[in-house]
């Protein structure tokens, strides 16, 4: 048994499973069982971090902008 929920082997993520999985991460709310459902290479999770990264900075400058008009 390799510990994933029903015995299944993990398969491998899409980049919209690994975006849910990289924005649930900066809310905190992964559970551990669907973790264990994907195999995910550390440079998608990078890749992906950087950009929602860099999405939530524009945001965040673009409503401070907009407010203070």
């Amino acid at each position: 048994m390799n510990g994933v929920a029903g015995g299944s082997t993990p398969r491998k993520a899409t980049f919209i499973e690994v975006l849910q999985m990289v924005l649930s991460a900066f809310l905190g709310i992964r559970k551990r069982a669907e973790h264990e459902k994907l195999v995910v290479a550390p440079l998608q999770v990078i890749v992906v971090g950087v950009l929602a990264a860099a999405g939530f900075v524009v945001t965040v400058i673009s409503v401070v902008r907009l407010v203070l008009r």
